[in-house]
């Protein structure tokens, strides 16, 4: 242990994850409370594969990832009840339970849709598994989420302890392990694997040199974890003794690069259709790039035939933008423009991609000479984002993607709940 890590102390400060349960399929269970006790799961894009799951959906089995046609006659059979994903929908009622968050704590890093970092503010230091029960409690009330709660001094160790408080009925959805007291029992109990941070190639190279759990990762040399796993497989060891190495990062990191996707519903062969996917995608690139406050320098296209039918096509195209942009105009002439160069007559194709690349900051640009079109058509995209939010569809468009398309994604089981329905919730107190 000669590593000078080794002589860090726990954190007596405390830290919570929040983990809203089964997310996607409590979201669709606010407008259908009669769902409750009965399996429900949700569909991923194009009804493809199921991607969350409600406790009766795993007690019969199924798995995440599972693809639906294949558990179809079995879930009809068990009178469960399916959906296709509805993500604008759950992007709100995330935003809604992240509020209740910040609300509660000083601060907060949203991990991601369904999950959340918080600080434990003072008058929760004394009593955390109360505090806990109270937050969640809000939570519920306030949203119709609910939620587990994991407390810890390290965002490692409060992974874990949110797992238990789901999966054990008996914690009241809260559990902690708190500074001083004996991990040994539930570290023991983990698989390597399920620590966060341990990846599939980890575990593998672990569990071959008998490191199996948390508890022995935790208890391995820190000399030996370095040089085998480098410094954040040892920081994640540090984590599981209550040192805390991955700080709370409030303010979310921009991406370095957007990519919109997307399999079609059924194979697209015409180059006008193909055009109006791709104008889609870059739609949805661009309104990314402006909510993260970027501008693109670059744009890439690329589309695919089935790789399961011969013969496969496959190509891409990158077009460099003169001047960095985020304007809805400027990156649909530049995606349509790269499909023309790589489109092919008489081909199916199954999916296409827009990525945005060469990404800089919105706030520190330097316009090129002719950038004062550019500006124009950046805040018309901007308002065109809000009057889409106000109106909680997409009310602003361009007139090739009015009316069906084949392309679209397949929702044979959207629930049909929208933006606006969410006004006939609660309102946040």
């Amino acid at each position: 242990m000669g590593h000078p890590g080794a002589f860090l102390k726990p954190c007596e400060e405390l830290l919570v994850l929040c983990d809203c349960n089964n997310f996607f399929v409590s979201c669709e269970r606010l407008f259908r409370p009669d769902l409750e006790g009965r399996p429900v799961v949700v569909l991923s894009s194009n009804d493809g594969v199921i991607i969350s799951r409600s406790n009766e959906a795993k007690a019969l089995g199924i798995k995440m990832g599972e693809p639906y046609f294949r558990v179809r006659s079995f879930l009809e059979r068990r009178g469960s009840a399916v959906f296709s994903c509805n993500f604008q929908l759950y992007e709100e009622i995330s935003a809604r339970v992240m509020e209740v968050f910040r609300r509660a704590v000083p601060s907060i890093e949203v991990y991601s849709v369904d999950e959340a970092f918080l600080e434990v503010p003072p008058a929760g230091r004394e009593r955390p598994v109360e505090w806990g029960r109270e937050l969640r409690a809000a939570v519920l009330k306030q949203t119709g989420i609910p939620v587990s709660i994991g407390v810890a001094p390290a965002k490692t160790a409060a992974k874990l302890a949110a797992e238990r408080g789901k999966k054990r009925p008996e914690t009241g959805g809260v559990f902690a392990l708190l500074p001083g007291e004996a991990w040994d029992d539930l570290l023991g109990q983990v698989p390597v694997e399920d620590v966060w941070g341990i990846g599939r190639r980890w575990a593998d190279f672990l569990r071959r040199r008998g490191v199996s759990t948390a508890l022995r990762l935790r208890d391995t040399p820190d000399d030996w974890l370095e040089k085998h796993l480098g410094v954040r497989g040892l920081r994640t060891a540090w984590e599981l003794r209550g040192i805390r190495c991955f700080p709370l990062e409030e303010a979310e990191k921009p991406q370095k690069s957007i990519q919109s996707s997307r399999s079609f519903a059924s194979p697209v062969r015409s180059r006008e259709s193909l055009a109006e996917a791709v104008t889609e995608f870059a739609l949805v690139a661009g309104k990314r790039l402006r909510s993260q406050t970027s501008l693109a320098g670059s744009l890439a296209v690329s589309i695919s035939t089935s790789r399961f039918r011969a013969p496969f096509y496959g190509a891409s195209a990158e077009v460099p933008l003169e001047t960095p942009t985020d304007s809805d105009i400027t990156l649909i002439k530049a995606a349509t423009g790269a499909l023309a160069s790589i489109y092919k007559e008489g081909r199916d194709y199954e999916k296409a991609a827009v990525c945005l690349g060469r990404l800089s900051s919105a706030e520190a640009v330097q316009l090129g000479l002719f950038g004062e079109k550019t500006n124009r058509g950046s805040a018309l995209s901007r308002a065109a984002d809000r009057l889409n939010e106000q109106a909680g569809r997409r009310l602003l468009l361009p007139a090739a993607l009015l009316g069906e398309k084949e392309w679209r994604p397949r929702k044979d089981r959207h629930s049909g709940v929208r933006l606006e329905d969410l006004g006939t919730l609660p309102a946040i107190s």
